[in-house]
């Protein structure tokens, strides 16, 4: 029996010994009270902690130094880690003060609202700024950002109360604010309000996102009224790192306001470089051991360099003759020429926007003058005194051009087309252009695909446009060619000659008409046959209803006649044949519209699937069997334009 109440005896004494012994410990690990507010790693390596301490921490009311805070990142310590308090850092905190002005403040809880204020500016430093913002019916901006305590102080006294509660939109407003003052490093916003919004136009999720985005925490105060409602301020509060504190009656203000204060000032900065874990989530712990009193708090963040481990083996599908492009030597040849390209294209530029002088040979060119036979070279000497660079390229060029035999060529199109360009610039304006431009769309983009279509729009375009610029001198001077053939017969009646004719037309009519027979009429007078003189023309101009004009005067000059009737008979033919003409196209025009239709419509829908839906034509240039059905309708597309052109044009 006394044994057994020597045991209880024991028992009791060894519960109060526990109890008794590790009191303080117990209590710490309850109310440690620790807040992490915000996980920054914008600068990442460099990770920010921002932590607090909830109302009545042991821990937060004591003055912590650098050693009494820990850091673990998965369970590993951090071994340098600089631990500030927000209070003695030098950076400006900015605060905006929110207020609650609507007419349900009127009176004594404007009043001790504005007294509030002021007692908690002072409560902060002086290098902390601060700004004053009022909602009712619309939102008002009492002051901006400022540490000057004397303007803020009259910017309060201004504040009134009356109308409506816009909570929402006075919230989201001021956070504006901070969009001046990017400089600011630490941003809060203290909102204080006696009821539930009412005629906002924006809503709680829009403030939560405006802040969590800009990361301004968020402390709310909400003075109970018979409207009284604090789900919203709480949720803005929670969900921003904030806290929410309820005043019974407008006298607590200030007391609600200094212990916002002391929670800004006693909040610390735990700054470190992560210890790159290559964990998608890294865990973070803070440790806090100070006085016999301890405490922890974790949280996590995404790890932003996150590599996951391959989990298997890709082959490289690219060709081998690709590999050569990555050596170093291969990209600094390519940038090179990419650089001299480029400078090229310019010079050439600038050469055919600024016109060289031409000497009395060259005027005379024009007109058929050759005195002598001369190489490119010697004529460029004459022209420029001296050789440049480009001036190399395009002999070479055109030495090239003419042993081919298609210098020639591209002489005649480019007088057809009224280009006063020489063959051999037009030819390595072209080449440098190819380089440059293609060479730059592989560097930019890096797709095969695109730079093979590029450049294959660059090889045609310079000739398209050729042939479209000779199409359109062609067409004008055919159509003036009937009233030409008129002036000249009118003239030849009226008594001029041959060549007073022609330079009646030069001096009535207009390009291209006039710059042809300018050119006639000039090689005439420097000598050359009449006969000889229009042939050239007919070289040049490359018109069907000219060669009959040229045939005509031949025939006059060899066995004789009225060439005034006969050049009105050949005016009168052209026009005649011209209705017949045009009498065609408006009868194919239905049959015109159709094949232009048939041939784009398979193009545009391929272009619109390739933008709409990727996916589903993917298949056609990402299988065999796509690429043989892209390659069979290719064929029959040609084939059927070719049929369609046959179908629709008309030989007359």
């Amino acid at each position: 029996m006394i044994l057994r109440s020597i045991k209880k005896i024991f028992v009791v004494l060894s519960v109060v010994m526990i109890v008794s012994g590790f009191p303080a410990l117990l209590f710490a690990q309850e109310s440690s009270g620790i807040i992490i507010n915000e996980t920054d790693i914008d600068d990442y390596p460099e990770v920010n902690l921002y932590i607090s301490f909830k109302e009545g921490s042991e821990l937060g009311a004591l003055d912590l130094k650098q050693e009494d805070f820990s850091v673990f990142e998965n369970s590993e310590e951090v071994q340098d880690i600089l631990a500030e308090r927000i209070a003695v850092i030098s950076d400006p905190i900015g605060v905006v003060l929110v207020i609650d002005t609507s007419g349900s403040m009127k009176g004594k809880p404007i009043e001790d609202a504005k007294s509030a204020a002021l007692v908690f500016m002072n409560e902060m430093r002086k290098v902390d700024e601060f700004a004053i913002v009022g909602f009712a019916d619309e939102v008002t901006t009492y002051s901006n950002f400022t540490s000057d305590r004397q303007k803020l102080a009259e910017s309060i006294g201004q504040i009134n109360a009356e109308g409506e509660t816009s909570l929402f939109d006075g919230l989201y407003i001021s956070l504006n604010q901070f969009k001046e003052r990017q400089d600011l490093q630490y941003k809060y916003a203290i909102v204080l309000s006696d009821g539930t919004d009412t005629v906002s136009k924006l809503s709680t999720q829009d403030v939560i996102i405006k802040a969590q985005t800009d990361k301004i925490t968020i402390y709310s105060i909400s003075l109970m009224s018979y409207d009284y409602n604090p789900t919203d301020l709480r949720n803005i509060s929670s969900s921003t790192n904030g806290e929410l504190l309820i005043a019974a009656d407008s006298g607590q203000l200030k007391e609600l306001y200094g212990i916002i204060s002391r929670k800004i000032r006693n909040q610390y900065r735990i700054s470190y470089i992560s210890l790159w874990p290559n964990t998608e989530i890294i865990d973070v712990e803070v440790s806090i051991e100070k006085s016999g009193l301890s405490g922890s708090k974790g949280t996590d963040y995404e790890n932003p360099y996150y590599a996951p481990a391959p989990t298997e083996i890709i082959k490289s599908s690219r060709s081998p003759f690709l590999y050569l492009f990555d050596r170093w030597w291969v990209k600094y040849t390519i940038y090179g020429a990419i650089f001299l390209g480029i400078t090229l294209f310019l010079y050439i530029l600038v050469m055919i926007i600024i016109p060289r002088k031409k000497v009395l040979k060259g005027k005379t060119e024009i007109y058929g003058y050759k005195p002598a036979e001369m190489n490119i070279e010697d004529i460029i000497k004459e022209r420029k005194g001296k050789i440049r660079f480009f001036d190399r390229i395009v002999i070479q060029i055109s030495r090239l051009s003419r042993k081919r035999g298609f210098g020639d060529v591209f002489e005649i199109r480019l007088q057809r087309a009224g280009m006063s360009i020489s063959s051999s610039e037009f030819i390595t304006i072209h080449i440098i252009s190819i380089i440059v431009i293609s060479l730059g769309v592989y560097f930019l983009t890096g797709s095969y695909l695109l730079t093979f279509l590029i450049l294959a729009a660059i090889v045609l375009l310079p000739f398209l446009i050729l042939n479209l610029r000779m199409a359109q001198r062609l067409r004008k001077f055919h159509d003036q060619l009937p009233d030409t053939l008129q002036l000249i017969s009118g003239s030849l009646k009226a008594g001029y000659s041959f060549n007073q004719a022609l330079s009646m037309i030069v001096e009535e009519t207009i390009p291209p008409t006039s710059d042809e027979f300018r050119r006639g009429l000039s090689e005439i007078r420097m000598g050359l046959q009449e006969t000889e003189a229009v042939e050239n023309m007919a070289k040049r101009i490359g018109s069907e209803h000219f060669d009959w004009v040229v045939m005509s005067v031949n025939i006059q000059r060899e066995v004789g006649g009225n060439l005034a009737e006969v050049m009105e008979i050949i005016a009168n033919t052209i026009r005649e044949r011209d209705t017949v003409m045009r009498q065609i196209k408006a009868l194919t025009a239905e049959g015109r519209l159709s094949a232009y239709i048939l041939i784009g419509l398979p193009i545009v829908l391929a272009i619109a699937l390739s933008f709409l839906n990727r996916e589903y034509v993917s298949l056609l240039y990402t299988s065999i069997i796509g690429l043989i059905m892209i390659g069979i309708a290719v064929i029959l597309m040609v084939i059927g334009i070719i049929w369609i052109i046959k179908i629709i044009r008309v030989e007359y």
